[in-house]
């Protein structure tokens, strides 16, 4: 009779721990994005009968606890590359990055953000062999804005955190730096975003800081467990993730070189002229562009001197000396050639009947003036005031010395 009477307790038992295990396993599935502070709360029930006879259903207490605050959270950079800046020559340049902030927590949180200029000699984020050789100013975030059906609080401008950030939300985030007056080119300024997860607060206002939880477990507490995993300039289970991003100058770097020829004298023609009174001197003024990003040119000036005439049909020089003093070969009806190439200069004196302008350049008295923005000619093609990067222009013209 004992012997029966343990059976059935033994089967008792495990009954109940086999329905204890089934209630814990299934909650656990379905818990996975469960608000924190929801109560979870449920009893096995045991169904049984002794002999023939059915008994009462014995009903376990009750198994609970509370969803515990899982402190979750990914920084990223939205754009994929280095944010180029073109350099204010006299003035800082304010250039904007954007980065994206997630709560993959279960909790509406509150999260701070601090930018921060990193170290000189830091990798480009994005590759490549440029390093960061100098830092922003002024470095803040300037804007947030939720994502797509995300749920946050109202962002004041000045604000450097998140207000009430839900969970499965995110945000975007505008980082804004100052790059100093006249950086030179390709240089490169590494910048990281850190989030750190606060409590929520009242508006405008950043909650206090989260302290991981690593003590045992308290059911009916909300416990705080960091759950983040590293991030470029943070530790995973840090309450904190990171990313960075990088400002880029890429900038025309211009140079004017100006050379002087003489191709034609009164005494020796174009055999190894000299630049003695009567001789004709060709004039070639090259812009050359070694930067990384185009630019659009305006204007040139030149003043020759009072011992110079402009040559108004640019000769070419060639043949006897008499050819001097009678214009023969000309040129260029307005008395300006121009060309346009890659790389290095290809012009060389004298000039060509195919490099003739027609329209851009001028002379009043002694001042030569070229307006890029209405240069035009066979060589040189269109009005184009553009010049890329690795790219050159040159426009000549004779003069006569007296």
């Amino acid at each position: 009779m004992k012997r029966t009477q343990l059976s059935k307790t033994s089967k008792l038992a495990a009954l109940l721990a086999g329905a204890a295990l089934f209630g814990v396993v299934s909650q656990s599935a379905l818990a996975a994005g469960t608000a924190s502070g929801t109560s979870i709360s449920n009893t096995a029930t045991l169904s049984y009968a002794v002999g023939a006879v059915t008994q009462t259903p014995i009903t376990s207490a009750a198994a609970a606890f509370v969803v515990d605050n899982k402190v979750n959270l990914t920084v990223l950079e939205l754009s994929g590359s280095a944010t180029t800046v073109i350099p204010d020559p006299t003035l800082g340049t304010v250039t904007t990055t954007t980065f994206s902030v997630t709560n993959n927590g279960n909790t509406t949180q509150d999260f701070n953000l601090a930018v921060a200029n990193l170290a000189n000699g830091t990798a480009n984020p994005f590759g490549g062999p440029l390093l960061d050789n100098y830092n922003g100013t002024s470095c803040s975030v300037t804007n947030v804005v939720v994502i797509g059906a995300g749920s946050m609080g109202a962002y004041t401008p000045g604000d450097q955190h998140i207000n009430a950030l839900t969970a499965d939300s995110g945000a975007t985030v505008t980082v804004s730096c100052t790059t100093p007056a006249a950086q030179a080119n390709n240089s490169l300024a590494v910048i990281s975003l850190t989030a750190t997860a606060r409590a929520n607060d009242a508006a405008n206002t950043l909650g206090a800081a989260l302290t991981n939880d690593t003590g045992v477990d308290v059911p009916g507490t909300v416990q705080i467990v960091f759950a983040d995993a590293a991030g470029s300039d943070d530790a995973a289970l840090s309450g904190s993730h990171s990313a960075r991003d990088a400002y880029l100058v890429q900038t025309a770097v211009l140079s004017v070189s100006k050379v002087a020829t003489v191709i034609c004298d009164p005494a020796n023609g174009s055999t190894n002229p000299k630049n003695i009174p009567g001789a004709y001197v060709q004039y070639a003024i090259t812009i050359s562009n070694s930067g990384a990003a185009a630019a659009t040119l305006s204007q040139v000036s030149d003043t020759l001197q009072g011992q110079l005439t402009f040559d108004t049909a640019l000769i070419s020089g060639a043949g006897v000396a008499t050819n001097c003093a009678a214009g023969v070969g000309s040129l260029s009806a307005t008395g300006f050639g121009a060309l346009r190439g890659t790389g290095a200069t290809t012009y060389a004196a004298p000039g060509l009947a195919t490099q003739n302008v027609t329209a851009g350049a001028s002379v009043a008295g002694q001042v030569v003036t070229v307006n890029f923005g209405t240069l035009a000619g066979t060589a040189y093609g269109a009005a184009n005031a553009s010049l890329a990067a690795g790219d050159f222009v040159t426009v000549y013209f004779n003069a006569f010395v007296q």
